[in-house]
Formats: C-alpha cells, structure tokens, sequence
C-alpha cells in the first residue's frame, strides 16, 4: 500500500474535512455506500485519508443526479469504461433537463411579456398593428355550441398532444372563428388553438400569416366579447380597410393573473388591407 493517505480520521473530522455532516457518514455507511476503515469495539469509526476522494467521487455523481443506488452500484464495478458509459447516460439526461428548463423559462418571459402588454395597451380601442407570422397548433371544434363539459374535453384533448410530441406550446389556448362566420356575426369558436415556438409538421399545424391586423383588447368574459367585434368592424370600415383573414382570439389576463372571469382580457384580431 502507499505511503500517502494513511492518516485516519474520526467521524467528526472525517466529516469536516469532507464538508458533510456526520450523519450523512452514518447514512453512507448503513446503506453499504462508503464504510469507515475501521470500526473498534467500543463503536468507534473511523476513516482513512484515502476515502476521501471516494467521498468526493460520490458527490460528484449525485451532482449529476445519481441516486444512491446508483452510484453503490456503480462503484462497486468502477472502471475507465464504466465511468465514461455513466458519465455519457448522465450527460444525455441532463441535456434533457436542461431542454426542459429553457422551455420553461420561455414560457414564464412570454407571460411576463404577454401580461405587460395587457397593462400597457388601452383596453376597448381598436388599433392596427404590423403582426409577425405565428406557428399554431389547432383542433377542429364542432359545428355547435358546445357545453363546458364539451369544452373542457378538446382543452385536456389539446395540451395532452402537445405533451405527447414533445410541443414547447405558450399558454393559455387561443380560438379562431372563421372568415365567413364571423362576417354573419356568429362567433362561435371553429378552432382552438396553442402557439408553438417553431412550425411542426402535422396535419393540425396552422400559420397565421404575417400582416396588417386590426386588433382590439376586449375587457370582459366571452359572453360579452359581440361588443368588441362590433367596434372592430366599425373601426374597420371607417379606416377604409377590408377584412381578409379568421378572426383570433387570445386571452392575455385569464385565470393566471385575476380571479374573476369579468376582469378577462382578450385580443382579437383581424387581418385586414386596404379597400
């Protein structure tokens, strides 16, 4: 054996040269992971110098999110290969996570952003705005009014395929009404829809187009949303524009940011070109 690391230490400064705790020794050492070198009669532990970098070895391996099984299993076959294979699987999973957090972080600064923007804009004005194209991922409503219990169904329908294709979607869901319909003044939802980061090739992928929109924050629930689209359209008209595209709806204060349904702010919006 060599010469070097052939000091021992008790539980105390064994602990406090590891920076742990003693019962965290304790635990290592009733689990089989990292066991003191020597035991006495009297129930005296302790821990030779060598061990460590053992401790320091499992650290590391629980910083990249090992468990305790995990690493007892790994470093009861330790070697070259085995170390790079764990390390390898490790780094995948953590790349995975970190995909995670940064679609996270992406949705709170689109909320932080969508927010702001309720608060900074007049609520029941109509206004133009120069709009970038969207990625929209949409399912087909039926041809009625539906009930909540209906509603409620294509909402949980919705965000489970987002889940199930790995969708980085903005919450909450939008609603398109159709050309046609609306120009009936019906507007009853054709379509709900959740905004994507990026285009997705599948049959339910939709691309609101880049444009001119007339658009107007709707203060208020659904069932009093006739009032904003009858200004819209007035508004429309005496600019000297024609509608030329769905309607959009999208909710910018909902149930994230106020309790009551009457406090909703909505947007809607219009492509439109001059008449």
């Amino acid at each position: 054996m060599s010469q070097y690391y052939q000091t021992y230490y008790t539980t105390g400064e064994f602990a406090k040269l590891c920076h742990t705790t003693k019962e965290t020794l304790f635990h290592y050492d009733s689990i089989g992971l990292l066991k003191p070198k020597i035991v006495k009669e009297n129930g005296y532990r302790y821990y030779l110098s060598s061990q460590y970098f053992e401790f320091d070895l499992i650290k590391v391996l629980q910083e990249v999110k090992m468990s305790l099984k995990e690493i007892k299993a790994f470093m009861i076959q330790r070697n070259s290969e085995n170390f790079v294979n764990t390390l390898n699987e490790k780094y995948l999973q953590l790349e995975e996570e970190k995909k995670r957090i940064e679609e996270m972080q992406y949705r709170i600064q689109q909320a932080i952003s969508m927010t702001k923007y309720g608060v900074e804009t007049k609520h029941m004005v109509p206004f133009l705005q120069e709009c970038l194209e969207e990625h929209l991922l949409t399912i087909t409503l039926p041809d009625h009014y539906m009930s909540d219990r209906e509603m409620m169904g294509y909402m949980s329908q919705q965000l489970e395929y987002c889940a199930q294709h790995r969708l980085t979607e903005e919450l909450p869901l939008g609603t398109i009404i159709y050309h046609d319909q609306f120009l009936k003044r019906d507007y009853h939802e054709n379509m709900y829809f959740l905004k994507l980061r990026q285009p997705f090739d599948d049959i339910h992928y939709v691309m609101k187009p880049k444009g001119l929109y007339a658009t107007i924050l709707h203060a208020g629930f659904y069932d009093t949303i006739d009032e904003s689209f009858e200004k819209l359209f007035e508004f429309v008209e005496q600019e000297g524009y024609q509608m030329i595209g769905n309607a959009y709806e999208y909710e910018i204060h909902n149930y994230f940011t106020v309790q009551d349904t009457d406090e909703y702010l909505i947007s809607l919006s219009i492509q439109v070109e001059k008449a």
